[in-house]
């Protein structure tokens, strides 16, 4: 375990430049794995790691409490400090030059420790490597991102049982429900995130049910005003990938601007996998947007192709 961790810190630190440190903890501040850049065994960098957890620690516990999902920022003795957890078991500290971008610590800080959260729970199988769309989305124009409260459309389509309530219910209440009940028309869910202390976006999440005939008179008005659409595929049925051109043919008669759409490849988790990531990346391609592999029931990069959304959506703001 503390092998996948430390290959988790070391994915990070390689990718993002003014990182100097970083370390995952547990809610007691015990260190469960640390990554320094350049020499390891530097025991002054050491000891300054071990007192940025200590006074983390007590930040945590008045700021946070027991809240499982958080990340914060503070500026404080020439470094970066960003403090972020993606549920109850771990919480993942980034020390990093002031330069950084909040946005790219955002998004990697988010990406590792909810990686981390799916090891301590026991989870083996999952991928330790960075996905293209996090590598596309933390380097928003210069980092910066327009001030202000915002709310995004959101229509997640796709074939009937392919799992897209069930990303919804992660995003919205971290929770996976392991009974399927198949939506009728439509369903609609909100949240708020908030990237740093002065972007908000409220997100309003359009579940569009997957019969394609029954339900294909009303969809014109499930779409209308959407600012950006997920097509979700079931990795365990090869049909659902022929999905992706009828749905975005469906969208397309609706929405006239073109608006960001990821290709969710979901039920990573499985072990009956009849659809691999080559066939995904290729389908996206074709049509040039993002992918993403995902799990609902783990919640593996669940929460990344949210955030992909809505710093795509503030992007087309400026």
């Amino acid at each position: 375990m503390e092998n996948l961790l430390n290959s988790l810190l070391k994915n990070y630190i390689r990718e993002v430049e003014g990182l100097t440190a970083l370390a995952f903890t547990d809610r007691e501040g015990l260190i469960l794995a640390s990554e320094i850049k350049g020499d390891s065994e530097n025991e002054e960098v050491m000891g300054a790691i071990t007192a940025v957890m200590d006074s983390s620690m007590d930040r945590i516990r008045g700021e946070f409490g027991a809240e499982s999902n958080f990340f914060n920022i503070t500026t404080t003795g020439g470094k970066k400090i960003a403090i972020c957890s993606q549920g109850p078991r771990a919480i993942l500290t980034s020390i990093s030059d002031p330069s950084t971008s909040d946005i790219e610590l955002k998004v990697y800080s988010e990406h590792t420790a909810g990686k981390a959260e799916q090891i301590l729970e026991g989870n083996d199988r999952v991928s330790l490597e960075i996905p293209a769309i996090i590598k596309a989305i933390a380097k928003t124009r210069g980092g910066k991102l327009p001030e202000g409260e915002f709310s995004v459309k959101l229509i997640v389509t796709g074939n009937y049982s392919v799992g897209k309530t069930s990303l919804i219910k992660r995003f919205v209440e971290n929770r996976f429900q392991e009974s399927y009940i198949s939506t009728i028309g439509v369903e609609i869910s909100k949240k708020t995130v908030n990237f740093g202390d002065k972007t908000k976006v409220n997100f309003v999440l359009w579940d569009i049910g997957g019969q394609m005939q029954q339900m294909a008179p009303y969809r014109a008005r499930f779409y209308n005003g959407a600012n950006a659409a997920f097509i979700v595929v079931d990795r365990t049925r090869l049909e659902t990938l022929g999905g992706i051109k009828i749905w975005l043919e469906d969208i397309k008669k609706s929405i006239q601007q073109r608006i960001p759409v990821v290709i969710v490849g979901n039920k990573s988790d499985l072990s009956d996998l009849n659809v691999n990531e080559a066939q995904i990346e290729q389908a996206a391609g074709e049509f040039g947007f993002h992918y993403i592999l995902t799990s609902a029931k783990t919640g593996e990069n669940v929460q990344d192709c949210f955030n992909y959304i809505a710093i795509r959506f503030l992007e087309n703001i400026f």
